[in-house]
């Protein structure tokens, strides 16, 4: 399967038409309601779902083939997803700059503290998980986790946004928290969705 997923990537990075097409009619309902699991709302999924396919067009040539085109597809999703929640609640700042003795503009540079790659595509791989997990659950913990988990808002906001009580937005904090947990034992494997 994952080898005829290779063939058809390929060929659409090549500029196929008929096998990017097909990679599209074949995948579109599953990206699209993995999007809305994760989103909330239908018409703005339709949207991410677009522009999954848009950016997948232009990356295609980057598919390994050692997950399926399905998974890739997803992951695509689900980090298109993140950065459009993030877009709608984090304001954007210029990078600063520094002007030098003959008056040119320099971007600032600061020293590098972050993680290094390895311990990035291990964050990813878990993140990935989590991410997953969340999707799968019922709408109305999934919204209370992504808005305060995901994104970040402080409860008050998330009671804000969701026009209901902060005791409310506590009580499904804790229960999908709880679901959330029953979803990674201590060794580690990811054995159901929160959902289920």
């Amino acid at each position: 399967m994952v080898t005829d997923d290779l063939a058809l990537a390929t060929r659409a990075s090549r500029g196929d038409q008929d096998a990017f097409t097909a990679i599209h009619q074949t995948n579109y309902k599953q990206v699209y309601y993995h999007v809305a699991r994760i989103i909330g709302d239908k018409t703005e999924a339709e949207d991410v779902t677009q522009e999954v396919f848009l950016r997948a067009y232009q990356f295609m040539g980057t598919y390994s083939g050692t997950a399926s085109l399905s998974r890739w597809l997803k992951k695509v999703a689900t980090n298109l997803c993140i950065d459009k929640m993030r877009r709608r609640t984090v304001a954007t700042v210029p990078w600063p700059t520094v002007v030098s003795k003959e008056g040119e503009e320099q971007e600032s540079e600061f020293p590098d503290r972050g993680p290094s790659p390895m311990e990035k595509v291990l964050a990813r791989e878990g993140e990935d998980a989590i991410l997953t997990a969340i999707a799968g659950l019922p709408e109305y913990y999934r919204r209370v986790v992504t808005l305060h988990d995901v994104v970040e808002h402080r409860g008050d906001e998330v009671a804000r946004e969701l026009s209901c009580p902060v005791g409310t937005v506590k009580s499904r904090l804790s229960r999908a928290h709880n679901l959330l947990r029953a979803c990674f034992p201590e060794d580690g494997r990811v054995i159901a969705t929160a959902g289920a």
